[in-house]
C-alpha cells in the first residue's frame, strides 16, 4: 500500500494573489488622480496677464478724457475773448447811437432857434418883445405860413400869416355874443372867444393879415387877466 501523502497549497500562489489585489487597488486609486494639479506658477501668470489687459483697456479712456479736458480748457479763453469783443462792439454801437442822437438834437435845436427868430421878426406887431423872449422854440405847422411855438412860462401858441384867417377871426371876435373884445384900434384887435369851458385868446392884425391864438381853460383862469399877464393888451 502506498503511504498517504499530505498535499498543502503552495504559499507563493497566495502571495501572488494578495500582491495582484494590492496592485489593482493602487491602479484604481491612481486612475482617479491622473489629472495633474494646477501649478501655482501658471495661476500667477494668468492673474498678471488679466491685470495687464485691464490696464491696457483703461489707458485709452484715460487718455481720451485727458485730451477732452485739455481741449475744453483751451477753448475757454477763446469764448472769453469772443465775449469781450462782443461787449466792446456793443459799447461802440451804443456810443455811436448816443452821438447820433446828440447830433440830431443839436440840429433840431439849431433849426428851432432859427425858426423862433423868424417868427419874432415876422409877427412883431402882434405881441411885444418881452412876449417873444419867453418862447423857447418854434416849428412850422401843417398849414402854409403858420407856426407852432411854446415856452415853459407861457405855454403853447399858434401864429398864422393869412389875410383870410385874419378877416374871419375879426368877424368872430366882433359879432359873436360868446366873444369879448379887450382892445380894438381899428387894425389890431385883442380878445377871446368862448366855447364851453375853453377860451381862445386871439390877437389880430388886419393890416398885416396875421393872427396869434392860444387855447386856455376858462375854468382855471380868467381869459382877460391872461391877456394882460402876457402883455398882449394894456389896461
Amino acid at each position: 500500500m502506498f503511504a498517504s501523502r499530505k498535499f498543502s497549497r503552495p504559499a507563493p500562489v497566495a502571495a501572488v494573489t494578495v500582491a495582484a489585489a494590492a496592485a489593482l487597488t493602487l491602479t484604481a486609486c491612481g486612475g482617479q488622480n491622473d489629472e495633474p494639479a494646477n501649478d501655482p506658477t501658471d495661476d500667477a501668470s494668468a492673474v498678471s496677464e488679466a491685470t495687464e489687459t485691464t490696464e491696457s483697456s483703461t489707458e485709452p479712456s484715460t487718455t481720451t478724457a485727458t485730451s477732452t479736458a485739455t481741449a475744453t480748457s483751451s477753448a475757454t479763453p477763446s469764448t472769453g475773448a469772443t465775449t469781450t469783443h462782443s461787449g466792446t462792439g456793443a459799447a461802440a454801437a451804443t456810443g455811436r447811437t448816443t452821438a447820433a442822437t446828440q447830433t440830431s438834437k443839436s440840429k433840431s435845436s439849431s433849426r428851432g432857434s432859427e425858426t423862433l427868430k423868424e417868427v419874432r421878426e415876422r409877427f412883431s406887431t402882434l405881441a411885444p418883445g418881452e412876449f417873444f423872449d419867453k418862447l423857447d422854440e418854434c416849428s412850422p405847422s401843417g398849414i402854409s405860413g403858420s407856426f407852432d411855438c411854446s415856452g415853459d412860462e407861457i405855454g403853447q401858441f399858434q401864429f398864422f400869416d393869412s389875410e383870410s384867417k385874419a378877416a374871419s377871426t375879426t368877424q368872430l371876435l366882433t359879432e359873436l355874443r360868446s366873444s369879448r373884445v379887450v382892445e380894438d384900434d381899428g387894425d389890431r384887435i385883442v380878445g377871446w372867444s368862448t366855447l364851453g369851458t375853453s377860451a381862445i385868446i386871439t390877437v389880430v392884425d388886419n393890416r398885416a393879415g396875421q393872427v396869434l391864438q392860444q387855447l386856455v381853460s376858462s375854468d382855471q383862469e380868467d381869459p382877460r387877466q391872461r391877456i394882460y399877464d402876457l402883455g398882449l393888451a394894456t389896461r
